[in-house]
């Protein structure tokens, strides 16, 4: 099987959990695509924590149940989702097994275009996922989402946190879930681009 994977974090000034240090990125959130087979249906699972909790454990168990044991992870910028996974290692030891196994199955779907293997002029100089995108599969854009990045991810999820977000909660999570599931079905999309060139 392959697995697209992605993260979101907050990076709260003031610790607001155990174990955690000022503008710590913290995971809140999560979208993976399964592919069991090149000609099998794809499948989602998502994870968006409770924010009046600590969202690590339930990330992690999640993650590792969802994650299974077996078959690449990919991710785009290996650097983050690593670094993530690292810190949840360290804090909390007692997944450090299922935590490693899913390290070691990550690989990074940057490569090709960081490397300048694939390069298209619409990618206008960049390899951000943002511009990669809309060069190779221009029906998919994230201008149609409430939500279109990350930092508005973030200090949406943080502002829910901090009991001081005002807007409709249960729709900004739906936004927050469409904004993470994009990011990995990006990664599908742009890998059936790659693989039929």
């Amino acid at each position: 099987p392959l697995f697209y994977l992605d993260f979101e974090t907050i990076s709260p000034a003031v610790p607001k959990y155990n174990v955690s240090r000022p503008y710590q990125q913290l995971v809140f959130q999560y979208s993976l695509h399964i592919q069991e087979t090149s000609t099998s249906k794809l499948e989602h699972h998502e994870y968006l924590a409770d924010p009046s909790k600590d969202p690590r454990i339930g990330f992690i168990e999640q993650l590792i149940h969802d994650c299974g044991s077996s078959g690449d992870i990919l991710v785009y910028n290996i650097g983050f989702e690593r670094g993530k996974l690292n810190d949840l290692i360290d804090i909390f030891p007692e997944y450090s097994n299922e935590l490693r196994g899913i390290v070691n199955r990550l690989k990074d779907l940057m490569i090709p275009f960081q490397q300048k293997w694939y390069y298209t002029p619409e990618m206008k100089g960049s390899y951000s996922i943002k511009y990669i995108l809309p060069a190779l599969v221009p029906e998919l854009s994230y201008n149609d989402l409430d939500i279109k990045e990350g930092g508005t991810a973030s200090n949406t999820f943080l502002s829910m946190v901090n009991r001081t977000y005002e807007g409709n909660e249960e729709e900004t999570r739906r936004q927050l879930l469409q904004y993470c599931e994009l990011d990995t079905f990006a990664m599908v999309k742009i890998l059936e681009v790659l693989f039929s060139i």
